[in-house]
């Protein structure tokens, strides 16, 4: 009798403890990502005013009380994206020296990625939506989002200083925001 009630002791105390590390990793692996995305977008959003709007690094280098940088040398814009209301259009003109965009849906997974020798062309225009948004008659290449809300990011290499004033020019000619044919 004492051997089947450690028995029975032992396995559903390891069940127990297998069901709670099961939970806790997909809890973990789920939220975790969320979380700091949202993280991300707040500060994103606090910088611009608001959803839906570029927010541009404008400085060349290392930045003193600032969070690293993989790359220095890349120059960034972002956009916390929220598609609920309707399609956003991101455009603009590439930057020569590099140039790409990322799409990064609310769990952190890269959906969509282009660089300059993939477009191809020096202007570029992107409807960014959700499955069932109608983008038929809109101009610009459709991007589907997994998700409503997300984080856009543009690339663009800087030589050195000397190439800023010519990236905030090409910032400033960006368009991120509601689709004309949806306002």
């Amino acid at each position: 009798m004492l051997n089947r009630t450690l028995l029975f002791v032992l396995v559903g105390s390891g069940l127990l403890v297998l069901a709670t590390y099961a939970a806790t990793r997909a809890l973990i692996i789920t939220q975790a990502p969320k979380a700091v995305m949202s993280k991300i977008q707040e500060r994103i959003v606090q910088g611009v005013g608001g959803w839906n709007s570029c927010y541009h690094n404008q400085v060349y280098g290392p930045r003193k009380a600032a969070a690293r940088r993989a790359n220095p040398d890349s120059i960034i814009s972002s956009m916390a994206y929220d598609l609920s209301d309707g399609p956003v259009r991101i455009s603009g003109e590439i930057w020569p020296r590099y140039w790409s965009l990322s799409i990064y849906q609310q769990n952190s997974d890269n959906v969509f990625v282009i660089n300059d020798r993939q477009l191809g062309t020096e202007r570029f225009e992107f409807i960014l939506a959700l499955e069932g948004q109608e983008t038929s008659a809109m101009s610009g290449t459709p991007i589907l989002s997994p998700t409503a809300k997300g984080i856009m990011l543009i690339r663009r290499f800087a030589a050195g200083p000397e190439d800023m004033p010519a990236i905030l020019e090409n910032q400033n000619a960006m368009y991120c925001g509601p689709s004309a044919e949806t306002s």
